[in-house]
């Protein structure tokens, strides 16, 4: 229980109150429940999608949907993912790439990447609640973060922390084993598969692979990977997620 509730307080803005010291290592332990966070949060999003498309246009009900989507971390991973891109795109060393994304100021490329990102969101979450049922389209935006909190478990557990200080991913980082990895695989593909059937498995094995892939960059890249990278992870993840579902919503796979 004390897993879950660190996890609630690191991953969302839901106010949770711990007593006593947190330890580095139970904090570190808690991405066993990263998709259970997910869930809680995609209850959220399908609350604000049953409520908002009731009384709003479809395209304002999908951006409010994204709105709340953002807002239950306070944008944590979006800032990740600026800072991410901004230090391999500015960086030629690993040092140069790791300063530019220890710092707090967000360059051009970033500002950019975060826009393209959330208009690819905005355009998938409108095509899904315009082309598809109700029913599918709050399957797809409940799995939406637990997906993408589960992509995060797998980097951490293939990876050594980038830094030679500690950060605020360290913890996750070193202290993600094979039960933490193996309980949160577990029951983000039982919860696929229970909503999406096969579908739900095939869409979860692609981001698999893609968070191996990049997991293989950030290695070569940065020589590990940070929290700011989990955070990319997450919002690449979340991206490559609805893309994927509107590739067999139009027949193409």
């Amino acid at each position: 229980m004390k897993g879950f509730l660190y996890a609630l307080q690191f991953l969302t803005i839901i106010p949770v109150k711990i007593k006593g010291m947190v330890e580095e290592r139970e904090l570190g332990r808690s991405t066993a429940f990263f998709p259970l966070v997910g869930a809680v949060q995609g209850i959220i999003l399908v609350a604000a999608n049953l409520i908002f498309s009731r009384f709003l246009p479809t395209d304002i009900s999908s951006a409010i949907v994204l709105v709340v989507l953002i807002l239950i971390n306070g944008g944590f991973h979006l800032d990740g993912f600026a800072d991410t891109v901004d230090g391999i795109a500015g960086g030629s060393t690993k040092e140069e790439r790791l300063n530019i994304m220890k710092d707090s100021r967000v360059g051009a490329i970033g500002v950019v990447a975060i826009v393209l990102v959330l208009l690819l969101r905005f355009l998938a979450i409108n095509a899904l609640a315009t082309h598809h049922s109700p029913l599918t389209t709050n399957s797809i935006l409940f799995l939406l973060p637990v997906i993408g909190r589960w992509s995060m478990v797998p980097m951490a557990y293939w990876s050594e922390y980038a830094r030679p200080t500690g950060g605020l991913g360290r913890a996750f980082i070193e202290h993600t084993g094979i039960k933490e990895f193996l309980l949160a695989t577990v029951s983000a593909l039982f919860v696929s598969i229970i909503l999406l059937s096969w579908n739900g498995l095939i869409y979860a094995g692609i981001i698999f692979i893609v968070v191996y892939m990049s997991t293989l960059f950030f290695n070569k890249k940065l020589g590990g990977v940070t929290g700011d990278v989990l955070g990319f992870q997450n919002e690449i993840s979340e991206v490559i997620y609805l893309v994927l579902v509107m590739l067999k919503v139009d027949g193409i796979v």
